[in-house]
């Protein structure tokens, strides 16, 4: 689990996890967003 905690780590199963994980953050990130503009409307 050494290229965990590397940034630069873009071997295939460590950069498709990581784009996974980046995807669930900025989809969860969205709708988190758009409740916010709900409120405020």
């Amino acid at each position: 689990m050494g290229c965990r905690s590397s940034k630069l780590c873009l071997y295939s199963p460590c950069a498709g996890t990581r784009r996974e994980e980046a995807l669930k953050q900025h989809k969860t990130l969205s709708q988190e967003l758009v409740n916010l503009r709900g409120e405020l409307a």
